[in-house]
């Protein structure tokens, strides 16, 4: 395995802050495929929660940005059972394990706290997971996909783990949560991935700086965008209301292309937007 010189001020600086024998740290952190740093601490784009000031881009020791202060590992977390066993909603977090979302879930409080990890990362996950239509039995002890929407429940017929709750980044690791959390990210619409600060905005957030973002701080804040997403325009309607209002929406967009070639010549569908997957 090559390891880098960035690599080794990583391992040297994780151990110095959690006391891990920096043989074993590497083997975390850095897997056995990993060629370098930038394959593990993996940071995912924020843009929409973020402030755009370049000058408060971080500079980077191969992707690892400075001041980066890393979360202890939570080895539990690679338990299977830890998802159905772990308290959730026992603080100031509104969360329950049982039933569907309810709206004092998806309040703008419940959302800032997720933004300032005011909550555990089980939790967020286990909002998510609702909101998607997982469903936890308590007499089996297990979450089912009872009313999952259909094309997501094709690709994750079981919760995934949209933060990396173990925190532990090494490919072999990490990456199935890494691949659920773009999946979430890409069935947010266009018009949808900048209202965290609009919505958030009463509360104090102000966006964060790219400086600010680590690793869970990042699939934090997808994960409140997609949930602020979902209160917005899913919640509280059947997979079939859903389907007539996007057939309604397309018809909309189609009629305001058409009278805007008319009028201007220009036609918006030369405009590119990126691409976006329903849940539904």
């Amino acid at each position: 395995m090559k390891v880098t010189t960035a690599s080794l001020i990583a391992i040297n600086f994780f151990s110095s802050v959690f006391a891990f024998a920096p043989n074993s740290l590497s083997n975390i952190l850095l897997g056995a495929r990993s060629s370098n740093l930038s394959d593990t601490i993996l940071l995912a784009t924020a843009e929409e929660c973020c402030d755009d000031d370049a000058n408060d881009k971080p500079e980077k020791i191969r992707g690892v940005p400075q001041g980066f202060v890393p979360l202890a590992t939570v080895v539990e977390a690679l338990n299977p059972r830890y998802k159905c066993t772990e308290p959730v909603g026992e603080g100031d977090f509104i969360l329950s394990r049982t039933g569907g979302p309810i709206i004092e879930e998806l309040s703008n409080e419940n959302l800032f706290k997720i933004l300032m990890l005011e909550n555990s990362d089980l939790e967020t996950n286990t909002l998510v997971w609702k909101c998607l239509g997982y469903r936890f039995d308590e007499e089996a002890e297990e979450w089912t996909p009872k009313e999952v929407f259909p094309n997501w429940k094709k690709k994750f017929p079981e919760p995934p783990d949209f933060i990396g709750m173990s925190r532990m980044y090494s490919k072999e690791i990490d990456q199935p949560s890494l691949k659920s959390n773009q999946q979430l990210v890409k069935s947010i619409p266009a018009d949808n991935k900048q209202q965290l600060k609009v919505q958030l905005r009463p509360l104090g957030f102000t966006g964060f700086k790219y400086k600010e973002l680590t690793p869970n701080k990042t699939r934090r804040a997808q994960c409140a965008n997609w949930l602020l997403y979902y209160r917005e325009e899913l919640f509280g309607y059947t997979i079939d209301e859903l389907k007539k209002r996007r057939k309604l929406k397309l018809e909309a967009a189609e009629v305001d292309r058409l009278r805007i070639l008319e009028d201007t010549g220009n036609d918006t569908n030369d405009d590119w937007k990126p691409p976006v997957k329903e849940v539904y």
